[in-house]
C-alpha cells in the first residue's frame, strides 16, 4: 500500500476514529486503525461493541490494507505540518513521511482486523433525520451511568407503528413519541453509542437494527454499536393516565428561579398557590434560599419537593416558551410535558 493524502484531512478522520480503538491492551489488532487503499481511501476503527467506517479521497499510487496503532498514528499526524504526507509499507513495517520526517511503526495482519456487520442484512427504520436527533438528545440526560442493571445504561428504542424513545435512572422516566415506523422490537442502545451519534452525524442518513446491531451510515460514514442484551422496565406502567392539576406554566421564569434556589440545594421544595410559585431550598440547615414568581391558577395549595436538576434537565433541553406541570398528590411521580415529549419524576419525600 501506498497513499498520499494533506495531513488535515487524515488527523481529522483519525480524530473521528480514535475513540473506538481499544486503549487498554496495545496487544490487540482493535488497538489499531484498518487503513484500506482501493478505489477510495476507506479508515476503520473497533473496539468490537462499536466501530466505525469512514471513506474519503486520496491520492492511491498503491492499493492495500494495512493497520496502526491508533493512538499512536494520531500523535504523530498530529506533530507533523500542514503538507501532505505519505503512508506506505514494506513487508511488515509502515513508514510515514513528511519532507525530512521518517516514522517507522510495526503492523498487524490487516486480513485478521474485525469484520463489520451490513446494514443490507437488517430492519430500516424509517424515520426523519431531524426527528431522530431531537429524541435522541432529549431521553440522553436521563440515561443511567454504571447502573447494576445493565439495561439501564441505555436508551430503549421501542419500534413499531409508533416508535417511542425512553430511557430512565430510576429516579425520572424520559420518554419521547415519534412518528417513526419499522419492524416491531424493543432493542437497548447504549448510552456512549448514543453519545457517539451525537458527535459523529450532522447530515441525512440512514438507520438500520436488528436484535444485535444498531448501525448508522450516510454518504461517507458508517457506524455501528452492539445493543445491550436485557429486558428494559415495563415503562408504560410508570406513566400516569390522569391527572388533578395540569398547569401550562412559562418555561424562562420557572427556570431562572429554581436556579436561583438550586445555588444553594439542589433539594428544594416547589408550593404553589392560587396567586404565585414559590421555591426554597430544604437540605442545609445553616443556608437557604427562597424566591417565588406570580401565577394565577385555580390551587388553593400544593408543595412538593424535588431534586432540581431534573426539573433543570427537562427544560433546559425543550425549545416551547411554555411547558406542561401535571400533578396528583405531592408525594407521587409528576410529570413534565412538552408536546411529544414527557419526562415523569419521583419526588422527594418531606
Amino acid at each position: 500500500m501506498y497513499i498520499k493524502i494533506q495531513k488535515p484531512v487524515l488527523e481529522s478522520i483519525i480524530n473521528q476514529a480514535l475513540p473506538f480503538t481499544e486503549k487498554k491492551d496495545n496487544t490487540q489488532i482493535t488497538s489499531h486503525i484498518l487503513i484500506d487503499a482501493d478505489e477510495k481511501l476507506t479508515i476503520k476503527a473497533t473496539d468490537k461493541e462499536i466501530g466505525i467506517k469512514i471513506v474519503v479521497d486520496a491520492n492511491i499510487i498503491e492499493k492495500g490494507k494495512i493497520t496502526i496503532n491508533g493512538k499512536r498514528l494520531f500523535d504523530i499526524i498530529k506533530a507533523l505540518q500542514n503538507k501532505e504526507l505519505e503512508i506506505k509499507n514494506e513487508n511488515d513495517t509502515i513508514i510515514i513521511t513528511q519532507e525530512t520526517s521518517i516514522y517507522k511503526l510495526t503492523s498487524f495482519n490487516a486480513s485478521e482486523f474485525p469484520e463489520f456487520p451490513n446494514p443490507n442484512d437488517l430492519e430500516k427504520l424509517e424515520i426523519k433525520n431531524e426527528e431522530f436527533f431531537d429524541a435522541i438528545k432529549k431521553v440522553f440526560p436521563v440515561i443511567d451511568t454504571n447502573n447494576p442493571k445493565y439495561e439501564l445504561n441505555g436508551a430503549l428504542f421501542d419500534i413499531n407503528e409508533k416508535t417511542n424513545f425512553v430511557s430512565t435512572d430510576t429516579r425520572r422516566l424520559a420518554v419521547y413519541k415519534s412518528n417513526a415506523k419499522g419492524k416491531e422490537i424493543q432493542i437497548i442502545v447504549p448510552k456512549r453509542a448514543i453519545s457517539e451519534i451525537k458527535r459523529i452525524f450532522k447530515d441525512d442518513m440512514q438507520i438500520f437494527y436488528d436484535e444485535v446491531y444498531l448501525i448508522l451510515k450516510d454518504e461517507n460514514t458508517l457506524f455501528f454499536t452492539k445493543l445491550i442484551n436485557g429486558k428494559f422496565p415495563a415503562y408504560q406502567k410508570i406513566i400516569p393516565q390522569s391527572f388533578k392539576y395540569e398547569l401550562k406554566i412559562p418555561k424562562n421564569e420557572f427556570l431562572s428561579h429554581l436556579r436561583q434556589v438550586s445555588i444553594i440545594s439542589n433539594e428544594v421544595k416547589i408550593t404553589i398557590t392560587s396567586e404565585k410559585i414559590e421555591f426554597e431550598s430544604i437540605s442545609d440547615e445553616t443556608m437557604q434560599a427562597k424566591t417565588s414568581f406570580e401565577y394565577k391558577n385555580e390551587i388553593e395549595e400544593f408543595k412538593f419537593a424535588v431534586n432540581s436538576k431534573y426539573i433543570m434537565d427537562f427544560l433546559n433541553i425543550i425549545n416551547s416558551d411554555e411547558f406542561d406541570l401535571c400533578l396528583n398528590e405531592p408525594n407521587i411521580p409528576f410529570m413534565l410535558k412538552d408536546k411529544e415529549f414527557i419526562t415523569i419524576v419521583m419526588p422527594l419525600n418531606i
